[in-house]
């Protein structure tokens, strides 16, 4: 059981490290409803203030560092799956396998690995499994620490006149098949204003992403089912 009084800064030394970000990676919000549950307590008492005093605030850095614990270990599984993948695909092999990775693990992995890779600006990368081949993901733009990083572009690039931080959302169909895969753009959101796609293909494009063309799949990866809060990786 967690110690009450332990705050996020005494996590374990292991955990520092995942803090820091994880640089040996290759590429869930907490699921048990009793997790949810205690995050809201803590909030809720908080709130009370006076009321609860320093309880409260003993089980806020509780809830926490369970919350932050529960991260990593999402993140740990997700990186697991992903080194079974890429060993699974290394060799040939008449037998085939099947992965589940799920959305929590996915956005742990995301913070807790990936947080380094992430570009200039883009800050709180969420992605959710929607289903039917559906997926969607959410971002707070730093507008301002994004064009700094960016390289000059000719001609008008409406996104330079915008200061300030922004969210954004994009959603759209992943479809693959043997082997190779296509992300097919429903919408795309700045500030709750819809963007062109033009407009998007140009600014992913500075990332080296073409949200246009087709693509391979790596590790002998033949199909992603894409479900509601999961994917299964097919090889």
């Amino acid at each position: 059981m967690l110690d009450s009084k332990r705050s996020v800064a005494n996590v374990s030394a292991n955990d520092r490290r995942h803090e820091r970000g994880r640089l040996d990676a290759p590429s869930r919000l907490p699921t048990p409803s009793r997790f949810l549950r205690r995050l809201l307590v803590g909030a809720l008492l908080l709130h009370a203030g006076g009321v609860a005093g320093p309880w409260a605030a003993g089980v806020s850095a509780a809830v926490t560092a369970a919350v932050w614990q529960n991260g990593v270990a999402a993140a740990d599984r997700m990186q697991q799956k992903l080194e079974a993948i890429v060993r699974f695909g290394a060799i040939p092999r008449l037998e085939t396998q099947a992965t589940v990775i799920e959305e929590g693990e996915v956005n742990a992995y995301l913070q807790h690995y990936l947080r380094e890779e992430i570009p200039p600006g883009i800050q709180a990368p969420t992605l959710s499994i929607l289903g039917d081949n559906r997926l969607s993901a959410t971002a707070t733009l730093d507008l301002d620490a994004m064009n700094a990083s960016r390289p000059p572009t000719e001609g008008f690039d409406p996104l330079r006149v915008l200061r300030g931080s922004l969210p954004a959302k994009v959603t759209g169909r992943l479809f693959t098949e043997n082997g190779s895969g296509r992300f097919e753009l429903e919408s795309a959101e700045l500030g709750g204003i819809p963007l062109p796609r033009a407009l998007v293909s140009q600014l992913v494009r500075q990332y080296d992403v073409d949200i246009d063309g087709p693509f391979d799949l790596p590790s002998a990866i033949r199909e992603i089912k894409v479900e509601p809060g999961q994917v299964t990786v097919l090889q």
